[in-house]
């Protein structure tokens, strides 16, 4: 999905993205070593089997990441989002929403409409899909390339009737350069990174058939 001229390069980009949040039929299958937003979904009802065979998290007998966090709002909201899906992982689920981050920025970036209608609810659409029309019509490009993301924290999560939420902390450096349409520099330096901090939410209905996380907020600190 990432938005290169070589449209082979740009298929293979959304098949990764569609590995990593799943898709929206739910049916394809994914690779086993695959990692996604939403873990295995193999039961439409969210109950499925909780042998440690089959939950990735696992470190040491029946202890998982979500057993091992320290933070007891967080381990509360993590347990009560298993309870209502067992796919639910957070190993997978970072693995996933890091693929999200620079993707959707990428998509963003390049003015890529239509994978961002995929991805992202209504309201958050129409911010971004508003910001890319302004910049579009200003006859502004940007040239925004993502060097690393630094890190990474859920620092919220909850269980709201049946739909998860999870908000995570990314610390990003990149390259950000816009050029107007005749290419010259309005911001930025191709030559100095930025650090950038932004948080997402994810959310999810854990009883859904479809296994797709999506992007219900930002906000930038």
């Amino acid at each position: 999905m990432e938005l290169v001229i070589l449209a082979a390069v740009a298929a293979f980009i959304l098949l990764r993205l569609r590995s990593e949040l799943g898709n929206k039929t739910g049916n394809e299958p994914l690779p086993p070593a695959a990692g996604n937003m939403h873990g295995r979904h193999d039961h439409s009802d969210g109950m499925g089997d909780d042998s440690a065979g089959d939950r990735p998290d696992v470190i040491m007998g029946d202890q998982t990441v979500i057993d091992l966090e320290q933070n007891p709002a967080l381990r509360k909201a993590y347990q009560d989002i298993r309870h209502a899906d067992r796919s639910f992982d957070l190993n997978t689920f970072m693995t996933g929403a890091k693929a999200a981050y620079e993707m959707i920025l990428e998509a963003f970036w390049k003015g890529d409409k239509e994978t961002l209608r995929e991805f992202l609810d209504d309201s958050v659409y129409e911010q971004f899909a508003g910001a890319v029309d302004k910049r579009e019509a200003d006859g502004l490009v940007v040239h925004n390339k993502i060097l690393d993301v630094t890190e990474m924290d859920i620092i919220g999560a909850q269980l709201i009737d049946r739909t998860a939420e999870l908000t995570v902390h990314f610390r990003a450096e990149l390259i950000a350069v816009t050029k107007d349409k005749d290419g010259n520099v309005v911001e930025g330096n191709v030559s100095d990174a930025v650090e950038v901090n932004d948080k997402w939410t994810f959310a999810r209905d854990t009883k859904s058939r479809t296994p797709m996380w999506t992007l219900v907020a930002t906000r930038a600190g």
